[in-house]
C-alpha cells in the first residue's frame, strides 16, 4: 500500500470490507437454510454441508464421504435430468410412515457439484390425495350418471305409454341419482329451510342406505320422539346428512349390528343422533374428524371413501344454524349428534 494515495487505500479497504461482509452473509445463509445443501468436489466426495443436510439425511458425518454412496441417494429414482439439473426422489423412514426426499444435483464445472436435499413429503401427500380424490370421484360419479342415463332413455322412449306408477318410480330414480351426485359437493350448496319432518327425511335417507344395511344383515332402530320431529330445515340436505351418517355407521360397524337413530330436544333445537356399534375412534383423532380427507386409523383400511362425508355433514348442519359433534370410545362404538332448529310453531307451543 506504500506510495498509493490515501483515497486509493481507503477505497481498497472498503472493497475488502464489503467482500468480507458478503462472504459472511453467504455463510450465514448457508447455515440458516432449511433445505440441505451439500458441495462435492470433482471426485464426488463431500467437501461441505450445512446443518440442514445432516438433519434431513439423518447422518452424523458427511464430509469426506462419496455423495452417491449415501443410503438415501443410492436408492433414488431419477424424475428429471435436463438443463444441468439432475432431479431424483427417494423414500426415507419417518416417525410412523415413509417420507419423500427430493435431491437436485447441479454441476458447477470443474469445481464439482452442488446438491440440494429437500423433504417433499407434504407435497407428495397432497399430490397423492388429489389423485385419489379424482379417481374415486370418477368412480362415484359413474353409478349415478349411469342410472340417470338409463332412466332418461326409458322415459324418452316410453314416457307417454308408461303406467303412472311406473312413471313415478322412474322419476324417483332420477331424483335419487341426482341427490347422490350432490353428495360430492362440499361447501358449494344452498340451504332452503322450511318446516320439515325428521321422520320423512330419515325415510328418504333410507332409500340410499337400506341396501348397505341389508348387505351386512344390519338393522336400523329409529327411536324418533313425536314431540321432536318437526324442524326448520332443508329436507333434501337433512336427508343427505342422515344418509351420510348411516352409511358411515354401516360401513365401519360389524355385520348383524344395529344402527340407532334418535331425537330429543335441546334448547329450541332438535338433536338427531346416529349411533353405531363399530370399533370407535381414538380420542386423539376426534378433533380432526371433520377435516377434509381425514379418516381414523381404526377404520381407514376397512372401506374406501374420501374422508369427505363428515365435512359435508358439518357444512350442511352449520348452514342451518346447528352444530355437530362426535362421541366415541375405542371398542364401544361411535355416536354422531347434530342439531337443527325446531319448527317455529312447535317451539312456541313448548314455550307456552
Amino acid at each position: 500500500m506504500k506510495g498509493r494515495p490515501p483515497e486509493r487505500r481507503r477505497s481498497l479497504g472498503r472493497r475488502d470490507q464489503d467482500r468480507a461482509f458478503e462472504e459472511l452473509a453467504i455463510q450465514d445463509a448457508f447455515v440458516a437454510l432449511t433445505d440441505g445443501i451439500i458441495l462435492t468436489g470433482p471426485d464426488g466426495f463431500i467437501v461441505s454441508a450445512n446443518p440442514a443436510a445432516f438433519r434431513v439425511l439423518g447422518e452424523e458425518k458427511l464430509k469426506g464421504r462419496p455423495f452417491e454412496e449415501l443410503l438415501l441417494v443410492s436408492g433414488a429414482a431419477t424424475v428429471q435430468d435436463r438443463d444441468g439439473h439432475h432431479v431424483r426422489r427417494t423414500w426415507f423412514p419417518r416417525e410412523d410412515r415413509m417420507g419423500v426426499l427430493e435431491i437436485v444435483s447441479t454441476s458447477i464445472g470443474k469445481r464439482g457439484a452442488l446438491h440440494t436435499v429437500r423433504d417433499v413429503t407434504a407435497q407428495a401427500e397432497l399430490l397423492r390425495l388429489k389423485e385419489d380424490f379424482l379417481l374415486q370421484v370418477a368412480h362415484e360419479l359413474r353409478t349415478p350418471i349411469a342410472a340417470l342415463s338409463a332412466t332418461l332413455d326409458l322415459l324418452v322412449d316410453d314416457a307417454l305409454s308408461m303406467p303412472p306408477a311406473q312413471l313415478v318410480t322412474m322419476v324417483s330414480t332420477l331424483r335419487r341419482s341426482a341427490l347422490r351426485l350432490e353428495y360430492l359437493e362440499a361447501g358449494t350448496f344452498q340451504v332452503r329451510a322450511v318446516p320439515a319432518s325428521v321422520r320423512s327425511c330419515l325415510q328418504e335417507a333410507m332409500e340410499f342406505t337400506q341396501t348397505l344395511l341389508d348387505a351386512k344383515q344390519q338393522k336400523l332402530d329409529a327411536r324418533l320422539r313425536p314431540a321432536f320431529d318437526r324442524v326448520f330445515a332443508d329436507p333434501r340436505r337433512t336427508a343427505q346428512v342422515l344418509a351420510n351418517l348411516i352409511a358411515n355407521a354401516s360401513r365401519y360397524a360389524p355385520e348383524a349390528t344395529t344402527v340407532t337413530v334418535t331425537t330429543e330436544g335441546r334448547d329450541g333445537f332438535v338433536q338427531v343422533s346416529v349411533v353405531d356399534e363399530g370399533p370407535g375412534i381414538p380420542v386423539d383423532e376426534q378433533p380432526r374428524l371433520f377435516q377434509r380427507f381425514f379418516r381414523s386409523r381404526e377404520v381407514r383400511d376397512q372401506a374406501g371413501g374420501l374422508g369427505l362425508g363428515l365435512t359435508i355433514c358439518r357444512a350442511i348442519v352449520i348452514a342451518h344454524g346447528g352444530d355437530i359433534r362426535v362421541e366415541s370410545e375405542v371398542g364401544r362404538g361411535t355416536s354422531v349428534h347434530f342439531t337443527l332448529p325446531k319448527a317455529r310453531q312447535l317451539a312456541e307451543e313448548a314455550g307456552a
